[in-house]
């Protein structure tokens, strides 16, 4: 009666205090993402982009060959072959949804870059990006990163510029 009163009450307010708590913490972590998500979308060179993928367990699907770039070498070596080509890289985030759960999280996005290639012609490209998110000892890191196009089925042709 009473007792069970007050015990059902004390139940619901640590059952309310510990979901505030999984709020306030995966409101932390979507903004840290977020930030890192920023930080890569802005980076001017491979290193920088380096810095927020796990070294020890990276894998990138790019839109150019080879099927997959799997490890820091190899990840580290396709960024390098775009930044070495590409002066004045500037990005942003036409849609950026980030969620999280315990230690894995998700950005999805949809990416703008403009660029001038090595021969000095402007380039530009709208791209869909996933990366999938670990954390570990309190830090977030990319431990996949899929980076795709739409393709015309018809000509088999990529479509760097789709706004829809």
């Amino acid at each position: 009666t009473i007792g069970a009163i007050v015990a059902m009450a004390g139940l619901v307010l640590s059952l309310s205090l510990s979901s505030n708590a999984n709020a306030a913490g995966s409101a932390k972590d979507k903004k840290a993402i977020e930030d890192i998500e920023n930080k890569i979308i802005t980076a001017t060179s491979t290193d920088e982009v380096m810095k927020y993928y796990d070294k020890n367990d990276i894998d990138l699907y790019d839109f150019v060959p080879p099927l997959q770039y799997q490890g820091a070498t190899a990840v580290h070596g396709d960024l390098d072959n775009f930044f070495n080509n590409a002066k004045d890289v500037k990005g942003n985030f036409v849609v950026l949804v980030v969620e999280t759960g315990g230690t894995m999280g998700m950005a999805r996005s949809i990416q703008h870059f403009t660029w001038t290639d090595a021969a000095g012609k402007q380039q530009e490209a709208t791209l869909r990006v996933t990366d999938v998110f670990r954390k570990e000892d309190g830090k977030w890191k990319v431990i996949h990163s899929h980076v795709s196009v739409p393709v015309d089925p018809k000509t088999g042709q990529a479509q760097m510029n789709l706004s829809s």
